[in-house]
């Protein structure tokens, strides 16, 4: 089998278990959202417990309650809610499974909750990015002598929400498949080698150099709301 050959058909299959587990994580969105939720909350009252108060989880969307005083458009004067999609950073998991389940790989039934568990810091991050987005930058004129971040931290701020939104939730997924598999990677290089070796022998296309006919020796070198 061509290199390619390989890679397309587990991309096929990837695509096949994604439709697959994508639903049913969808499905049962409110109960994947609370680990993420939780160590969000967690982070948020350890790096900034001085105007976090608490947090609210209804469904998979996560409100952050805090001491922070703004005025609203309309003019009243309340405590800034910053809020976040949980489910808009937690998407990799059914990527993650999809692609464990399309290398057909041994042990899936450990490696898919280990996967799941492993993708929960990075999601828990871009919450609380998202959240520091809305307090440090968008609300950042009125906050800002309440919350004491600096113009730096204000740019870091801005350009984490960015990583945590556009590249986290698709790149970690791939990062943590290749870490519990890499049997894919392996079969594609060997496989590759293989063809380069079948090519480079002589009489190759009359068939004489097939893989399958190699020596041994040659087969193994291969938004927020105020109240």
């Amino acid at each position: 089998m061509r290199p390619t050959s390989l890679l397309a058909g587990f991309f096929l299959r990837a695509l096949a278990w994604l439709a697959v587990t994508l639903p049913l994580w969808a499905a049962a969105g409110p109960w994947f959202a609370q680990p993420p939720a939780w160590l969000a909350e967690q982070l948020m009252r350890a790096g900034f417990g001085f105007w976090v108060v608490d947090t609210e989880l209804e469904g998979t969307i996560q409100t952050l309650v805090t001491a922070i005083g703004v005025r609203s458009p309309d003019g009243r004067i309340g405590d800034l809610l910053p809020t976040a999609h949980v489910l808009s950073y937690a998407y990799g998991t059914p990527l993650a499974a999809a692609l464990l389940l399309a290398s057909r790989v041994r042990g899936w039934w450990w490696r898919l909750p280990l996967a799941a568990l492993a993708l929960v810091p990075f999601q828990a991050a871009s919450i609380c990015l998202t959240w520091l987005m809305q307090v440090a930058v968008i609300a950042g004129n009125q906050t800002a002598s309440q919350t004491g971040f600096a113009a730096w931290q204000v740019n870091a701020i801005a350009a984490g929400y960015q990583f945590g939104y556009l590249i986290l939730p698709t790149l970690v997924p791939v990062l943590v498949w290749l870490a519990l598999d890499r049997s894919i990677v392996a079969r594609v290089a060997l496989e590759g080698a293989l063809s380069a070796v079948a090519t480079a022998t002589p009489g190759a296309s009359d068939g004489e150099g097939r893989v399958g006919d190699l020596p041994a020796s040659e087969a193994h070198g291969s938004g927020a709301s105020v109240r």
